[in-house]
């Protein structure tokens, strides 16, 4: 899944300053931006990947966190984590 991740986000062009980044999360995949202690990640499932296709569920997901990077992302918990958004699929 997410085989050409690194080009859609490069597509996406953040802000400067907001790093992104991916990992596995079992069978889903979590999309992250990053600005300093700032952040937001979106859980895209396999089930939405499948439901939508995998190249408009990342854009669409890449986009959401790009509507949120222009805004100014939400500060980090003080557990350490990050507002976390869920794109699922029925």
């Amino acid at each position: 899944m997410l085989s050409d991740i690194r080009h859609q986000i490069e597509l996406a062009a953040f802000p400067a300053g907001v790093q992104v980044t991916h990992y596995a999360e079992g069978d889903s995949w979590v999309i992250r931006a990053l600005q300093g202690r700032h952040g937001m990640e979106i859980l895209l499932t396999e089930e939405a990947a499948k439901m939508y296709g995998e190249g408009p569920a990342v854009n669409l997901a890449l986009t959401r966190l790009k509507h949120a990077a222009a805004q100014e992302l939400p500060p980090m918990r003080p557990d350490g984590t990050f507002e976390r958004a869920v794109f699922l699929g029925d």
